[in-house]
């Protein structure tokens, strides 16, 4: 079955400790031992969409909890940072969700690279000027 290669692929490529919990067909919460420097859990869902792909959502989640410590996204420096972060690790930002797409068998490196993505966006905290 996909869904036990899919978890075998995060397992050997990022952490044993990852676990895929079901909530519904062809969704499943991914938890990860990653946490932003609050100590909040990354938010990870897998899904699969209507074309049958699967692919890793934040489902909004990274860009709200920034929110929360009242950072300005749409500075310069910060828009620059977030942009070429999403290059760098191939994540697509739809509306505020950060998306990447399982291709390949690559499931393992997707993961890898979105834990990446999401924990380098949520750097931006850094910038504040109390901060620098």
């Amino acid at each position: 079955m996909i869904i036990n290669d899919i978890r075998s692929g995060f397992k050997k490529k990022v952490s044993d400790e990852i676990e895929l919990i079901t909530e519904d067909i062809g969704r499943f919460v991914v938890q990860t031992p990653f946490v932003f420097n609050d100590g909040d859990h990354l938010k990870i869902v897998l899904k699969q969409d209507e074309k049958k792909n699967w692919f890793l959502t934040d489902e909004g989640h990274t860009f709200i909890h920034l929110s929360y410590e009242e950072i300005d996204l749409e500075t310069k420096t910060r828009q620059g940072i977030i942009d070429r972060t999403l290059v760098t690790y191939n994540i697509t930002n739809k509306e505020g969700e950060l998306v990447i797409l399982l291709q390949d068998n690559n499931f393992g490196d997707a993961l890898y690279y979105f834990i990446q993505g999401l924990l380098h966006i949520s750097d931006v905290t850094y910038l504040r000027r109390e901060m620098v």
